[in-house]
């Protein structure tokens, strides 16, 4: 997997030309290193669960790949290839510069801390009635871990649930789905918060019960 594609800086380039290929795939290789290289000194080497980050990102690794990155692994491939051409360092220097930029505001301002995940959780249906069935769904939580879920009521007031299956285990990437728990036939009408964790992290929802 790349950053970018042959394609895709040919387009770029507005050329069709199918002799540059050879180039351009060693300067997309070399952009890949490049990449990988600022990522690694920005968020190091394993996340805050101990697992190793894989590089290059894509779409299935955490973090995953996004658009902003690949148009800058394709104008950072088309600076070398103009560099190369021309000996025009402008869009080079430019490029890196964004890719810079768009380190910073992902990851932060600090370099080679652990990567710190961003778990997701979803929640269905997010309204009904005291003794109503919610279905849980998580991503981007700690792989092969254990799920807690707790409910936590207006006051704030809030104690583990039952859930189904009894023990909700995530996957190896960290994703988890089809765990059920049930709002308690007591609790009154108003917002509860449906909070998820794996002792690390945590996200929350909101259930409105009518």
């Amino acid at each position: 997997m790349h950053y970018t594609t042959v394609d895709t800086v040919k387009q770029k380039l507005r050329v069709e030309d199918t002799t540059i290929d050879n180039e351009l795939e060693i300067y997309i290789d070399e952009v890949d290193g490049y990449i990988n290289r600022k990522i690694r000194r920005k968020i190091g080497t394993f996340n805050e669960y101990g697992y190793e980050i894989t590089l290059p990102l894509t779409e299935s690794t955490n973090p995953a790949i996004t658009y902003d990155l690949r148009t800058i692994a394709s104008d950072l491939v088309e600076a070398k290839f103009r560099l190369k051409t021309t000996n025009d360092e402008t869009l080079w220097k430019q490029s890196s510069k964004e890719l810079d930029e768009y380190l910073d505001e992902t990851f932060g301002w600090g370099e080679s801390h652990d990567f710190r995940m961003v778990p997701q959780l979803t929640i269905t249906p997010t309204t009904g009635a005291a003794g109503t069935v919610i279905t849980l769904s998580g991503t981007g939580w700690k792989p092969r871990g254990q799920i807690y879920v707790k409910t936590v009521d207006g006051s704030g007031a809030g104690a583990l649930s039952t859930t189904t299956p009894a023990i909700p285990l995530a996957d190896e990437n960290g994703d988890w789905s089809a765990v059920t728990i049930t709002v308690d036939a007591g609790t009154g009408r108003g917002s509860i918060e449906i909070l998820a964790h794996d002792k690390i992290n945590h996200a929350i929802e909101n259930f409105s019960v009518t």
